[in-house]
């Protein structure tokens, strides 16, 4: 397991800022992965096309539909986590 984790971080380093100079981008596409929402190949190339779309045609991509989801999910989690807050004050 410590293998396969390490390289998944290895890899990770080298596909997200592929992906996007944005924290949030990055943050995004990481969270896609984990949570099932994208499923990478290993392949940087091919996993690059998947998200960010083929050259020139960004629209072919996950990669906006991505952002747009985790930023709902962020959304909906801060919301939750604000009322967690109010019930314990």
């Amino acid at each position: 397991m410590g293998m396969y984790k390490r390289f998944i971080e290895n890899y990770l380093e080298q596909l997200l800022p592929l992906c996007s100079e944005e924290q949030f981008g990055q943050d995004a596409i990481e969270w896609a992965i984990f949570s099932g929402h994208v499923a990478i190949t290993h392949d940087l190339q091919t996993d690059l096309r998947h998200i960010m779309g083929l050259p020139g045609h960004p629209e072919t991509g996950e990669y906006d539909n991505i952002c747009d989801v985790y930023h709902s999910y962020c959304a909906q989690h801060e919301a939750i986590d604000q009322q967690r807050f109010l019930i314990a004050a």
